[in-house]
């Protein structure tokens, strides 16, 4: 054999093995990727579907391999489902991803994101790769977070309490409410920096809130400190500030949050001094 047919024979053993090595790759994703993955034709054929398919839809590969893929829709919506199918497959665009929920085939319902490319050949699409990811604990996190934080925002308007935090990072105090509103301000001239808040302070009190609120950062201490806010009308109101620090890994204070409250009647009804203000309880 010559030097050159040699030569292209090594090329083309070279060439099946990195073929083979990217079949067996492709295999291993295949088979033990966590989303949902079907091959099908033009027409809806499903001709390959990964274990996680069957594992999401609850069909056997018997149930699935052959038929049309609308079989794991409900019997009402698989015409539909079809004709958005072919839709789809000639659409010279992809849509982007949807989500939805689906009907296992025991019954139950699974919230999914699902999205689709194409295998083509010669620039020709011949078959719709679908692949379909279970949203569902994602889905039920988000409404549990919602309903806490509803439960939240309820609470602390039935107590008359804001919830606000500080990102030292980025110098941004966010609000439950809008400060503005409540201290008369016009809208967008408060910037939700730690000094903007300052300025809020009645001067007399801002030294000692100013003092309190970096005690507890230089020594990690929780506070309660009552002051007075101005107004933009030129009107006073009491404010109770309850604050927490927040540290990373390391012990750096990444900022503070807490919970305010007016405590403007309180304070006008009680005995404790109206002209300066002071820190509760530490701890």
């Amino acid at each position: 054999m010559s030097d050159a047919a040699s030569e292209k024979q090594r090329a083309l053993q070279h060439a099946d093995e990195i073929l083979q090595d990217s079949e067996r790759l492709f295999r291993a994703v295949w088979e033990h990727a966590s989303d949902a993955m079907a091959l099908s034709t033009s027409d809806g054929t499903v001709f390959a579907a990964n274990p996680a398919y069957f594992h999401l839809y609850g069909y056997s590969s018997e149930d699935v391999i052959g038929k049309n893929f609308s079989i794991i829709f409900p019997e009402e919506n698989r015409t539909l489902a079809q004709e958005m199918y072919g839709y789809f497959f000639q659409s010279p665009t992809i849509s982007p991803s949807v989500e939805g929920p689906i009907r296992r085939a025991d019954g139950t319902e699974r919230f999914i994101e699902s999205r689709y490319t194409f295998l083509t050949d010669q620039g020709q699409r011949i078959a719709m790769l679908s692949i379909v990811r279970d949203m569902t604990e994602q889905k039920r996190a988000k409404e549990a977070l919602w309903i806490s934080e509803e439960k939240l925002r309820v609470a602390l308007e039935v107590g008359h309490m804001d919830s606000w935090d500080w990102d030292i990072a980025s110098n941004t105090i966010r609000w439950s409410a809008n400060p503005e509103v409540a201290s008369g301000l016009v809208q967008g001239s408060f910037s939700a920096s730690y000094e903007t808040f300052l300025e809020l302070v009645h001067p007399q009190d801002r030294t000692l809130v100013d003092q309190e609120i970096k005690r507890a950062l230089e020594e990690g201490i929780d506070y309660t400190i009552e002051f007075r806010m101005m107004n933009a009308d030129g009107t006073l109101r009491w404010v109770r500030i309850q604050g927490q620090v927040l540290y990373d890994e390391a012990g750096k204070p990444l900022g503070m949050m807490g919970i305010s409250m007016d405590v403007t009647q309180v304070r006008q009804s009680d005995s404790l001094p109206n002209d300066r203000a002071y820190h509760t309880n530490t701890h």
